[in-house]
Parts: structure tokens; sequence; C-alpha cells
């Protein structure tokens, strides 16, 4: 794990392990995983390892710190918490995956009290911060058709905030918009994509599986 500032060399710092997913950090804490599902934790100003902790499989996304906590997803789309500051488990949330799903490197989002992640199946999820408990669950996609292959439905990049909703899409389903805080549907279209989302103030922008580029309007 390298720290560079202007293009110059902070710090190095050797976790001694293969590391995947990417790197997440509040500016103080600075958070890898790896392969066989380890999660290091270096101080983000001089690079010394602080903690780390395990989850049950590999990590695919790069953790996001915030309020306090480290959430990480694991390849078996679990959701693990930790303490910022020494590694404790907080809480743990899973659930059950469809036989056959994507892999996904899409991180979760934590916003005010709650974290936001979708999963196989065409969910997005919200789940309270301070407990792991989930506050609501929102349809994107229902998988449809005869076959596992037909029935992947997943939502495999990270949801957008776009003022007080919250916005995902699917593969082979639906983009959606849910109310931030009570999880009720603004409004769906279908389409699919796997490589996500982004948004303004005005618009929605989705690219789908067939190389378009479409500007949907918030409202």
């Amino acid at each position: 794990v390298v720290r560079l500032e202007g293009g110059t060399v902070r710090w190095k710092a050797n976790a001694g392990i293969p590391l995947s997913g990417g790197v997440g950090t509040d500016g103080r804490r600075v958070v890898v995983g790896s392969p066989k599902g380890d999660i290091i934790a270096f101080d983000a100003n001089d690079g010394k390892e602080l903690w780390r902790a395990k989850v049950t499989s590999e990590v695919l996304a790069a953790p996001t710190v915030g309020r306090n906590l480290v959430v990480v997803r694991s390849g078996d789309n679990r959701l693990f918490a930790f303490d910022v500051n020494d590694g404790k488990r907080a809480w743990v949330y899973q659930r059950q995956t469809p036989p056959l799903s994507l892999r996904t490197f899409a991180a979760p989002l934590i916003d005010n009290n709650y974290v936001f992640v979708g999963f196989p199946g065409g969910k997005l999820v919200a789940v309270t911060i301070n407990n792991g408990a989930v506050a609501w669950e929102g349809t994107v996609a229902q998988p449809k058709g005869t076959t596992e292959l037909d029935r992947v439905a997943d939502i495999t990049a990270a949801p957008v905030l776009a003022g007080r909703m919250i916005c995902a899409v699917a593969y082979q389903g639906r983009i959606a918009c849910f109310d931030l805080n009570t999880g009720n549907l603004a409004w769906a279209r279908e389409m699919s994509s796997s490589a996500g989302l982004a948004a303004d103030n005005r618009y929605v922008y989705v690219t789908d599986d067939k190389g378009a580029v479409h500007a949907l309007d918030l409202a």
C-alpha cells in the first residue's frame, strides 16, 4: 500500500500478503482486503499497521470507511462491519443468494444512518449502520426465465445518491430509484447494465449492456 502526495511517495506499507479489491479510507484510516478474506487497516498519516480482521470469503470490492465503521462486502455476499479503531466486529448481515450470480466489485455506500448495497436477485438493501438490521429492501429487478442463466438479475455496481433518492441498476433487469428513507419506489425503467450509474441534480446516467449511454430524468 502506497500513499502519494503530488506524485511523491509519502509512505509505503507491506501487508505481507496479496491484496485485492482496492483501498478504502476516511482520511484517517486506510483499509484493504485480500483474496482470503483478510482485512488490514493502516494509519493514513504514517502507514503504520493498526489491526487485522477476517471475513468469510474473498474481498473483491474496496472497503467503505465512515461513521467510525469499516464496512466490507465479501465474495459470498455477506456484509461485515468493523470498528474503525480496533477492528472488532460490530455486526454482520447475510442473505441467501441464488445458485448463479455475477462477480461484483461494487463497494457498499454509506449515507447518514444507512449502508446501501445491491445484491444478486435484484435487491437493493438499506442496512442500519449501528446494528446491521434491515431498514428497507427495494426490488430493482425480478429474476425472469427458465434457466439459472436467464434468471441472473444482479446489481453489480454501487448505487448512487440523487438528491433524496437512491438509484440502482440490475443486469438483465431495470434501473430503479427509491426514496432514501422509506424505500418507496419512485420510478423504474426496463434496462440491463452491469457497469453502473452516475447522477447529478437533474438526470441519472446509465450505460446499457449494448454500449449505449442513457440520460434519464430523475423526476
